[in-house]
């Protein structure tokens, strides 16, 4: 039972679940880290997502109450920002390619990308096609995620609530390897063009933690 919230101010998805939901996508996650030749970087930011999901079930994040036939049911959730986990679920699509999965493994898979769609259709009205596509790209290129995540977040937070989910489409664009040189050639053949390389310029490199923000 995985359920999702949009966060008000458009920076993220609240997941939702009960304990042993969450614990079994907790173990598939990192069977799919240990395994997968893909994901280079076992310490980096997919297996964020595993800790989260951790913290909620540890009764860490979030907690509530759903009642279901008159019974109630205790859920923990977490809030995750909207470029991290469409990244993190991408790529876990694409390690799974590479290993030996069971049908438990790929529930697990299926679920979060039905999350993701079903929260993309909701924040974004017609365009959770787009999104889905878009994640399906993003998880091909893991080691360039690690090197521009961080600045990508940083500008996504950075945006006015208003136009946060409004941009989360171009900024999942940013993520390929081939993002500069793009950028440049739909400049040179005047092509619309909503983001560049320069708009992420400024929040490269930093050393500090992300700024408070409003979820």
């Amino acid at each position: 039972m995985l359920q999702f919230e949009i966060t008000k101010k458009h920076a993220g998805i609240r997941l939702w679940g009960d304990t042993w939901t969450l614990q079994r996508i907790h173990e598939v996650l990192h069977k799919v880290n240990e395994q997968s030749c893909v994901i280079e970087n076992k310490e980096g930011f997919f297996l964020g997502l595993a800790y989260d999901i951790r913290k909620a079930y540890e009764k860490q994040r979030e907690i509530d109450t759903i009642e279901i036939f008159d019974d109630k049911y205790q859920i923990y959730g977490v809030e995750i920002l909207w470029p991290v986990i469409v990244a993190q679920v991408g790529l876990l699509r694409e390690a799974m390619g590479f290993i030996p999965t069971n049908r438990n493994d790929q529930i697990v898979a299926f679920e979060l990308e039905n999350l993701i769609e079903g929260a993309a259709a909701k924040a974004l009205p017609g365009r959770a096609e787009e999104i889905m596509s878009l994640m399906a790209r993003v998880g091909g290129c893991q080691s360039h995620i690690d090197e521009v995540l961080d600045s990508r977040c940083r500008f996504f937070i950075d945006l006015p609530p208003s136009k946060r989910i409004k941009m989360l489409p171009s900024v999942l664009e940013s993520f390929d390897p081939m993002f500069d040189h793009i950028s440049r050639l739909r400049i040179r053949n005047s092509s619309p063009v909503q983001l560049s390389p320069e708009d992420f310029a400024k929040y490269q490199d930093v050393d500090t933690d992300w700024p408070d923000f409003q979820w």
